[in-house]
């Protein structure tokens, strides 16, 4: 497959973007009852056909060393995924941070105590549970979606390796930082910066971006901290 016959990575982020966002709302009313869980069948098989199209550009890419396309490829999907990345940060900071308070506040009075440790109890309950049954179906999920971003980046990191005289752990480094939201894209740019000479606009976007974030959600956090 030559250049110009293969998509732009953008045109199919959007159409992949359309399939996992789509999904997630579809998911939401089917949850609340609005709409059939059979609306969700035409998401999953535009989503099954934009990874395959997908996975032959970047094939395509690789037998002809085309690191620019890789690197197009992981950056149009990672922007696109990170608001899905960004309220799964926030959600985890949010249990982290509600754990931490509850334990700087237990209160003195034993019923209550019996009561907290009770509830602690039943959440660590649901927790295990969810671990058991629930994380090796996301991680496999999650696996499928951002198999773009991590084929194009383990590829691109093979190549700096060799052409740059990136370490065997660094490269190791990389790949297992790509498993991390918020942490895989800063990493990301970093690559393209540092090796590629690629990438300064995205960065600059990416700090404004995360930058408006925090000061909205720390907004939110003293408004409702002092109401």
């Amino acid at each position: 497959m030559k250049n110009g016959q293969r998509k732009h990575p953008l045109l199919i982020g959007v159409l992949y973007g359309t399939a996992i966002y789509g999904s997630i709302v579809l998911a939401i009313l089917c949850i609340i009852g609005v709409v059939s869980a059979v609306l969700i069948i035409p998401m999953f098989i535009l989503l099954v056909f934009v990874l395959i199209s997908q996975m032959r550009n970047i094939s395509s890419a690789k037998k002809d060393e085309d690191v620019d396309y890789c690197l197009k490829t992981y950056f149009a999907y990672k922007y696109i995924m990170m608001p899905v990345e960004l309220i799964c940060a926030g959600i985890l900071g949010a249990v982290i941070f509600g754990i931490v308070k509850i334990l700087n506040h237990w209160p003195e009075d034993r019923l209550v105590s019996t009561f907290l440790v009770f509830f602690i109890i039943l959440i660590a309950a649901y927790v295990i549970t969810f671990i058991i049954a629930i994380i090796p179906c996301s991680l496999i999920m999650f696996t499928l979606i951002e198999l773009p971003c991590l084929i194009s980046i383990d590829y691109v990191l093979g190549v700096t390796q060799k052409k740059y005289g990136m370490s065997s752990v660094g490269r190791v480094i990389h790949f297992l930082l790509q498993m991390i939201p918020v942490l895989d894209i800063i990493d990301g740019l970093y690559i393209s910066i540092k090796y590629w000479n690629r990438g300064r606009g995205l960065a600059v976007v990416t700090f404004a971006f995360t930058l408006s974030i925090t000061a909205l959600v720390l907004s939110i956090y003293l408004a409702i901290r002092f109401i």
